[in-house]
């Protein structure tokens, strides 16, 4: 679908939506929370000291890179605090963001089996530590626990369904409407790290720090279309900005968009 630049009143009006449409969004947010899951705290006290055993510790500053395009694959990480941004950049220089991965998430495993060299970057979107393992050892840990392997397969399978979802949502959805998707989600699986900034009763966090071109690249808009609409959210009382990251104010408000672009 064309990007929809107008931004429509209706969507910020508060009207009544049907309460099937909220059963949707929530086994959406349910997928999406599933995609994200934390695969180090499934880890069972052995599965945990095994795994530390056979990990590296990085400390990472805001936009440290952890590795680029071109690299070789010879590790799996798993987030231990922080956030991590996975993205690919064009060959003219346009970077997409294809996935966020917060504490506990696992990452870098897709070009591990076949040896293949890096498609995307990972760079620290915020100050983070990450555990690595060796493609030799990571494998001896799941040959050992070989249960940790259908959890790694769940969580993988669950982001193919995302990413599926996401696509869908592209093609379907209005920017307001993808906007207002995003950041429920994000709200969802950031909240992992509590907010040090505080939370009015019934807000949400949304945990990570999103500059509107972040915005626009997951949501497929142009940085205007997104500034022009958080303004207007923020406008109505919706959104508030706090400290660099976004506090949903009437997460119903998202809600009720959301389930008005999906009727």
């Amino acid at each position: 679908m064309a990007e929809n630049n107008g931004i429509s009143s209706e969507s910020f009006s508060g009207s009544e939506c049907d309460c099937d449409n909220f059963c949707d969004i929530d086994e959406l947010e349910d997928s999406w929370s599933d995609a994200h899951a934390n695969f180090l705290s499934s880890l069972s006290e052995t599965e945990t000291k095994d795994f530390l055993r056979l990990s590296r510790q990085f400390d990472l500053k805001p936009r440290d890179q952890l590795f680029q395009a071109g690299d070789r694959s010879n590790d799996v990480f798993i987030v231990a605090g922080g956030c991590i941004r996975l993205f690919q950049v064009s060959s003219t220089g346009r970077e997409t963001i294809l996935w966020f991965s917060f504490p506990g998430e696992i990452f870098g495993i897709a070009e591990l089996w076949s040896g293949s060299d890096r498609e995307i970057c990972a760079v620290a979107n915020e100050p983070s530590r990450v555990y690595s393992i060796a493609r030799s050892d990571f494998a001896e840990f799941l040959g050992t626990h070989p249960e940790v392997s259908m959890r790694a397969i769940g969580i993988l399978s669950a982001r193919v369904r995302t990413l599926g979802h996401a696509l869908v949502d592209l093609a379907t959805d209005n920017v307001e409407t993808r906007i207002a998707r995003l950041l429920l989600r994000f709200a969802a699986v950031s909240s992992v790290t509590p907010c040090s900034d505080g939370q009015f009763d019934g807000e949400l966090c949304v945990n990570v720090r999103l500059t509107h071109l972040d915005i626009a690249n997951l949501v497929g808009a142009c940085r205007q279309t997104v500034t022009l609409n958080m303004i207007q959210l923020r406008k109505c009382g919706t959104l508030r900005a706090v400290n660099q990251h976004i506090h949903i104010m009437e997460p119903d408000r998202l809600r009720r968009m959301v389930a008005s672009g999906a009727a």
